[in-house]
């Protein structure tokens, strides 16, 4: 597990979740892709990025993709049997429900991961805005970012005098 600090924070999931994001780096042609799995407060960081020709031509949507997956994978190395995966590209979820078609290569191989995955975890998908100073949402683009070879290190978040829902945040 990472190390945990104090911060402000959405409305989480009461189990397993994962916030997850994607990025492109248009100089490489690489996607990228990062965000944490969150199991009782405890955080699994998820980075990772790619070149495949058939991803990197889906630019940022290629590490959403495999954010989400590798946020699956984590889950099943952990023996975890329900995720929601929060998410701020809406096609994380209809592609990998059937509510949109999969016309590319890399969308149907998501969605048939997604459908091999389901027997073993309850999988969940749940929007969050994007850039508008959603803590964690801003965290996994920092991380898709960072993997990716770029700087990246601010969290934009707004000020609020709301009480945290939660009193912790993955660092980096």
């Amino acid at each position: 597990p990472q190390t945990l600090a104090a911060a402000a924070t959405p409305d989480v999931p009461s189990g397993p979740y994962a916030f997850v994001d994607g990025s492109f780096n248009e100089n490489n042609g690489m996607y990228g892709y990062g965000g944490f799995l969150d199991v009782h407060g405890h955080r699994y960081p998820i980075t990772g990025a790619g070149s495949e020709p058939e991803l990197s031509a889906m630019r940022n949507v290629a590490g959403e993709i495999k954010g989400s997956m590798a946020a699956v994978l984590k889950a099943e190395e952990l023996g975890i049997r329900e995720l929601t995966i929060l998410y701020d590209y809406r096609g994380i979820e209809e592609w990998a429900t059937g509510n949109w078609k999969t016309n590319k290569a890399g969308t149907q191989k998501y969605k048939a991961f997604i459908d091999s995955a389901r027997p073993y975890i309850n999988i969940g998908f749940e929007k969050v805005k994007a850039h508008t100073g959603d803590t964690f949402n801003e965290r996994a683009d920092i991380l898709a970012k960072n993997a990716l070879g770029l700087v990246a290190t601010e969290v934009k978040t707004p000020v609020t005098k709301e009480k945290p829902k939660l009193h912790h945040l993955l660092c980096v």
